[in-house]
């Protein structure tokens, strides 16, 4: 076993033992809609441990977790995402929860980004599944890691853009980020 997948292997057993309860909870409740807001699929950049190793081992591009910003606010107004988590699973979270954490957005054409939309909130209540970032998944039963469920939600133009990553492996957060012209430290990407 190579260094790296020993590395992947870890961080992936060490998720599992973290996530035994699979959670699926709804998260955060909508309040409102943010007025004149686009749909988009927000990158961030490593912040620890164990999404610097995620980072490094697949690919390196610099990007470790992916969620979904629909516009949706909670009832005083706060931005929320559509996220999957360890413990959570598909569920609202606030976007102050990730604090100064770095990230950037890739804003979608308006048809786009609503159709994606739709599906990855038509998941919230999904389970995390810790195995999936070790292990692709094979269609549409189990549960999902976070580049997983926006990858799977993708319209079909987009996903298309999106370039192969090597066999054996999911969908990561810098495929995103590579099929999107994506760069850490760098401006917002508009489709």
């Amino acid at each position: 076993m190579t260094l790296l997948t020993g590395t992947v292997v870890g961080v992936g057993l060490t998720l599992a033992v973290l996530t035994l309860a699979r959670g699926s909870g709804q998260g955060t409740a909508v309040g409102t809609i943010r007025p004149a807001c686009g749909v988009s699929i927000v990158l961030f950049e490593p912040d620890g441990v164990e999404s610097t190793l995620l980072d490094k081992a697949t690919g390196g591009h610099g990007f470790s977790h992916v969620a979904i910003d629909g516009c949706e606010a909670d009832d005083q107004g706060r931005p929320l995402l559509i996220d999957c988590r360890p413990g959570l699973g598909v569920a609202r979270v606030l976007e102050a929860e990730y604090g100064d954490r770095g990230r950037l957005r890739v804003w979608l054409p308006l048809c786009e980004g609503r159709e994606l939309y739709g599906c990855v909130r038509g998941r919230v209540g999904q389970p995390y599944d810790a195995l999936g970032l070790i292990v692709p998944k094979e269609g549409p039963v189990g549960g999902l890691v976070c580049s997983q469920l926006v990858y799977e939600c993708l319209p079909r133009a987009l996903r298309g853009r999106v370039p192969a990553w090597p066999k054996g492996r999911p969908v990561a957060p810098n495929d995103l980020a590579r099929g999107f012209g994506a760069v850490p430290g760098g401006g917002d990407v508009v489709l």
